[in-house]
């Protein structure tokens, strides 16, 4: 068979490693953030502004995993044909994924600061943070995250416009690992000062923890996901055959279909608005609720 075009530099067996994994991800990540997504529209209890914050993000993953993924896909397969479109499937893969990752990276800080101020101050959280603010917000990050495939379209070779995207990044992650220690450090106060409190004080702190734990998850999964590939176009390793940037672009992307089945793992709410929704289990309309002032419930036993 002639040598195509389209070949990726990564050998025949290595493209039919990606072909497999790449639709593995596509399929189960575009299920697991269609799933998040629909918890929450028809779960009253979980329209909150985490929750809202959390189905922003499964969005912003859904586009990589049913439009990025996808092309990955196709991109390989016509590595096996004589003609392809390569060019112009990998550079509408990557506008696609920058603008995605984006759109995760300020949601995860929207998400992070908004943990960290409704367990540190729930009150003032309850009476500041709306719905109808956090919806404003999203509008706000989705037209932030235009910015990263406008520079890639039109400035590619700014290095004015690399040094913003550079400081934004920066920024982000400072704001998300400030947000995480004041939360940890907060949850830690809670609960040496639990004792002898009620019932109820103890289920919240509880939570709490869940809550500080879900999202340390979530943001060292974000950082291992994406920091290799970060590094690789930060440091420029030499890489002329473009294999590990192919492999740690891939587990960049990645990230978006693991992101959703995070939050049914590490939160029984999710799980349990999950079963319902499959018809697995009976709907919790009639169990009692108890609602705390950082805008999350909690079921009674």
């Amino acid at each position: 068979m002639e040598s195509s075009p389209c070949k990726l530099p990564i050998g025949s067996a290595g493209e039919i490693v990606a072909m497999v994994v790449c639709t593995f991800l596509a399929i189960g990540g575009s299920l697991g953030n269609i799933f998040i997504i629909l918890v929450i529209y028809r779960t009253p209890r979980l329209k909150n502004v985490c929750g809202i914050l959390i189905a922003n993000m499964a969005v912003g993953d859904l586009i990589i995993t049913s439009i990025v993924m996808p092309i990955l896909v196709f991109t390989l397969v016509q590595g096996f044909l004589k003609q392809c479109f390569y060019d112009t499937a990998i550079y509408v893969a990557f506008v696609m994924a920058l603008f995605s990752g984006a759109v995760s990276l300020l949601t995860l800080t929207d998400l992070s600061v908004d943990r960290c101020f409704a367990i540190c101050r729930p009150m003032k959280h309850k009476t500041i943070v709306t719905r109808t603010k956090v919806k404003f917000l999203i509008a706000k990050t989705w037209l932030e995250s235009l910015f990263l495939p406008i520079v890639e379209l039109f400035y590619c070779d700014s290095a004015p416009a690399k040094y913003i995207q550079t400081l934004g990044v920066i920024s982000c992650y400072s704001i998300i690992l400030v947000s995480g220690v004041i939360t940890i450090r907060n949850v830690r106060a809670s609960s040496s000062r639990i004792q002898g409190k009620s019932r109820m004080t103890a289920e919240l702190n509880q939570r709490n923890k869940q809550v500080a734990k879900t999202m340390a998850l979530v943001v060292s999964l974000f950082t291992l996901c994406w920091l290799p590939i970060a590094f690789v176009i930060s440091v420029k390793i030499p890489d002329p055959q473009g294999r590990i940037y192919f492999w740690f672009a891939v587990l960049g992307l990645a990230n978006s279909s693991l992101n959703p089945w995070i939050y049914f793992y590490r939160q029984s709410n999710y799980r349990d608005a999950l079963k319902i929704l499959l018809g697995c289990k009976k709907s919790l309309s009639n169990k009692k609720v108890i609602v705390h002032p950082s805008n999350e419930t909690l079921e009674t036993k």
